[in-house]
């Protein structure tokens, strides 16, 4: 019997530090703010404990539509990180992009995507690249 109630207090507390351990690097992610090497800005406003976030990510100055805002979703787990930016309900500058990567260091996350960009036209299109964004 004694056996049983220290292994069920050994997960609880097992239980515990993962939770916590979520939760602080939840909260490492929130706020913050990013920069991509073309000058895009990914600004991180809010975090759960689950690894889930969300915010804005502002175009680069340099891209055909410049300093657009476009809604941030995502999630993380470990050193791993993906997130979709979009913007869907206005005929200009519409896209959703998939980012896929993972944390290089603490401050650098690095970055591959598949945007699907609908021009003035109607007509879609799909670009795939890489991205590096550093935490400023």
């Amino acid at each position: 019997m004694y056996r049983g109630v220290v292994a069920c207090r050994v997960v609880v507390a097992l239980l515990l530090l993962i939770a916590a351990t979520a939760a602080s690097s939840a909260q490492g992610l929130f706020p913050s703010v990013w920069r991509s090497e073309r000058g895009a800005i990914l600004k991180v406003l809010w975090a759960d404990p689950a690894g889930n976030f969300g915010g804005v990510f502002i175009t680069s100055p340099g891209g055909p539509c410049p300093g657009v805002p476009y809604d941030l979703r995502g999630r993380f787990r470990g050193q791993r990180v993906a997130f979709v930016t979009s913007r869907t309900w206005t005929a200009d500058c519409r896209a959703t992009v998939r980012w896929i990567g993972r944390f290089v260091n603490p401050t650098t996350v690095a970055t591959r995507f598949v945007a699907t960009l609908v021009g003035p036209d109607g007509r879609t299109r799909r670009v795939r690249g890489s991205e590096l964004f550093r935490r400023i």
